[in-house]
Order: C-alpha cells, then sequence, then structure tokens
C-alpha cells in the first residue's frame, strides 16, 4: 500500500453497467459485480465499440440503508461514444480534490486500502465530497497478486 496522496481527477467518459449490492463490504460488492462485469464486457466487444483500460468501478449509496449502486466501466475509446444493449454512457466529472492510495495485489486486501484512506482523511479532516472510485491501472487477466488499483474518494478540505 502506498501513501494518501491529494490530488484533482480529470472528467473521463466511459461506457458503464450498474447493479445494487445490499451492502458495503465483500459479502454483497464482489457478487455484484460478479453479476455485471461479464456481460458488460461480452456486450461491448459484440457491438465493437472501442473501449480501453483502465476499468474504473464507482460506487453510491442508493438511499435505501446500506444499499450502494456498485458501476462498472471501461473508458471509452476514440470516436463518439454510443450508448447500447448492456451499457450506458457515463461522463464521470473532474474531481478538484480526492485523496488516493494506490493499492498492490489481491482484491481481499482492498477493504484495509480503504479503510486506511478514509481514516486518513478524517485525520487530516476533509469530509467524503462524492461517490468512490476503484481505478484498475493494472487487472487481469494476470493473478490478482499483479493488480494495482488506485483508490479515489473526492474529498472536500
Amino acid at each position: 500500500m502506498s501513501e494518501v496522496e491529494y490530488k484533482s481527477i480529470e472528467p473521463v467518459t466511459v461506457y458503464a453497467a450498474s447493479g445494487t449490492a445490499q451492502g458495503p463490504g465483500p459479502d454483497y460488492v464482489p457478487p455484484v459485480i460478479d453479476e455485471i462485469l461479464p456481460p458488460l464486457l461480452t456486450a461491448l466487444q459484440s457491438a465493437g465499440v472501442d473501449f480501453e483500460e483502465p476499468g474504473i468501478f464507482w460506487y453510491e449509496p442508493t438511499g435505501a440503508g446500506d444499499e450502494l449502486r456498485v458501476w462498472v466501466s471501461w473508458v471509452a475509446g476514440g470516436g463518439e461514444a454510443v450508448s447500447g444493449d448492456g451499457w450506458e454512457v457515463v461522463d464521470l466529472p473532474a474531481v478538484s480534490r480526492a485523496a488516493t492510495l494506490t493499492h498492490h495485489g489481491e482484491m481481499a486486501g482492498i477493504g484495509s486500502a480503504w479503510q486506511h484512506l478514509m481514516q486518513t482523511v478524517a485525520a487530516d479532516g476533509g469530509e467524503i465530497a462524492g461517490p468512490s472510485r476503484e481505478v484498475y491501472l493494472v487487472s487481469g487477466p494476470m493473478s490478482q497478486s499483479e493488480w494495482v488499483t488506485e483508490l479515489q474518494l473526492p474529498v472536500s478540505p
């Protein structure tokens, strides 16, 4: 795990699909990702849509208890982004200030990385100011032990 850094994040257009997790954490979120990720990839490939790495996942409270809307996406490639069967085009906005942390390795350890990030933001006096994002800088098909994921948390000073 790297140290927490504060930086701005550029806007990005993505091809995305979403599902609902009944709560945060490893018991609820990964099954939703496993449910929506393969059909999204298949739909984009079948349609011949130009998309590229990195994959970007983000999480938003639904307002219904602990439920989270889980989004899975890839960056839209060159040309005009188009909606299709199985995905939508989402313009992720710029973030003027985000706390970021780079997680190396297995997804089993990402929860502790998120916890460290949030504790650091709280200790620095920041407040969460938008949906958290995971940007998969290096991921499959290689082993998760080789993955590199940037955690991004929009914050207000």
